[in-house]
C-alpha cells in the first residue's frame, strides 16, 4: 500500500520495495530508509512532511479481472485504514503512461501481477 504521492519505479535487487520519486517534489532524492518505511509502506503521516500534505494516507489495489487483453485493477484511497475513495481502472497493451500517481501505482501493481503468473511484461 503506497504513499498516494509515490510514483514507483523499478524493483530494488534483493528487497521487495521499489525505487520511485515523490510526486510532490519529483526531483528530490529519497533515502533508502523513507523508501522502504514511508513511500512504499504508506501511512507516513507522522513521519513524512509531503504525507502530510494529502488527505489519504495509503493506496491499495486489487487485481478485478484479466481477460482479453484487458487488466481491471480495483483501487482504495484510504485513510486512517478506512477506504475514503474507490474506483477502476483498466489497462490493455494499448494505455499510455500516466504521471498521476494512482495510475501510475495500479500500472505497477499490473507489471507485478504479469511478472508473478509468468507472463512478458511487452510493452506494459
Amino acid at each position: 500500500m503506497p504513499c498516494p504521492l509515490f510514483l514507483p519505479g523499478a524493483p530494488l535487487p534483493l528487497t521487495e520495495i521499489h525505487s520511485g520519486v515523490c510526486a510532490a517534489e519529483p526531483g528530490a532524492m529519497i533515502p533508502l530508509d523513507t523508501l522502504r518505511e514511508c513511500c512504499n509502506r504508506g501511512y507516513a503521516r507522522g513521519s513524512c512532511e509531503r504525507a502530510r500534505s494529502v488527505e489519504p494516507d495509503a493506496t491499495s489495489f486489487m487485481i478485478r479481472s484479466d481477460r482479453d487483453g484487458v487488466i481491471e485493477v480495483a483501487w482504495a484511497l484510504e485513510r486512517d485504514h478506512h477506504p475514503i475513495a474507490v474506483g477502476r481502472i483498466s489497462f490493455s497493451e494499448e494505455t499510455p503512461p500516466s504521471a498521476e500517481p494512482l495510475e501510475h501505482q495500479a500500472r505497477s501493481c499490473v507489471s507485478a501481477y504479469l511478472r508473478a503468473s509468468g507472463r512478458a511484461l511487452q510493452s506494459w
